[in-house]
């Protein structure tokens, strides 16, 4: 497909244009899902010393990354109606992100105590990406002394800047640039969830076993929901899987009654 032209990611390159393809928005996801646990696993050897104060700085460099290398890409895709390739973790870490933007996660420290709880050695390449030697602003690497650089993070790449940040990742992968599953175009204006709601309100209009059917089916993909959310132990996700349980309980009791 023909490459769309993308505009600037800050106030200070409102000239710069960047062409990218389905190939190059998986490659700034699989940037971002490694530099994400270079952070973590250099964060795991320090992380029953640091105070407080110096957690809230950290959490505050942490929202610096999604909002350099990865919210601003998600938007991006959604305009194009494209399906991102996010691994979990960085799922993760954008459900937070999104949480203390609505208010939901308070403090810039919430934000670091959640990354902590991610593992630190994810099973396989798609979940860590693959980690470098170096990274651009590698912020991290001396968090003992840290302090909030406010000009640092009020300023963000441009699209010329992220590309050549991107490149010089991959330049020191010698295994190539092929790893994870390539972004994919989805219908415009139809998500999940706005699938999940039109098919409720479709299916209950009819009775006994298509009712019966359609719960089985949400089981199905209320499980698959609840796979990529957050973390199967926030308080989001336990909802998911209480409503798992309830779901399968009403789907055999009707079907009990069905047989009778």
């Amino acid at each position: 497909m023909s490459k769309p032209t993308i505009a600037i990611l800050s106030a200070e390159s409102m000239s710069d244009e960047m062409d990218l393809d389905l190939a190059d928005i998986a490659a700034i996801f699989e940037y971002a899902t490694s530099r994400l646990s270079a952070i973590r696993t250099e964060l795991e050897s320090t992380r029953h010393t640091l105070p407080i104060k110096t957690r809230r700085i950290i959490g505050q460099y942490l929202n610096w990354e999604g909002e350099s290398f990865t919210l601003p890409w998600m938007s991006f895709c959604a305009g194009l109606s494209i399906s991102p390739p996010l691994s979990r973790n960085l799922r993760f870490f954008v459900g937070v992100l999104s949480m203390k933007q609505v208010g939901l996660v308070t403090n810039f420290e919430e934000i670091y105590d959640a990354l902590m709880t991610l593992p630190t050695a994810p099973a396989g390449p798609w979940q860590k990406g693959r980690l470098t030697r170096t990274y651009c602003t590698p912020w991290w690497m001396n968090t003992a002394n840290i302090v909030a650089d406010d000009n640092f993070l009020h300023t963000y790449p441009n699209c010329l800047q992220v590309q050549q940040i991107i490149a010089e990742h991959f330049k020191q992968l010698p295994e190539g640039k092929v790893l994870i599953t390539p972004v994919t175009l989805t219908i415009p204006m139809c998500t999940p969830v706005a699938e999940q709601l039109s098919n409720i309100h479709a299916e209950v209009l009819h009775e006994g076993q298509l009712i019966v059917k359609m719960l089985e089916d949400k089981v199905v993909e209320a499980k698959m929901v609840a796979a990529t959310m957050l973390r199967m132990d926030t308080a989001l996700g336990q909802d998911v899987v209480k409503a798992i349980t309830a779901t399968k309980k009403l789907t055999k009791y009707l079907k009990r009654e069905a047989a009778q």
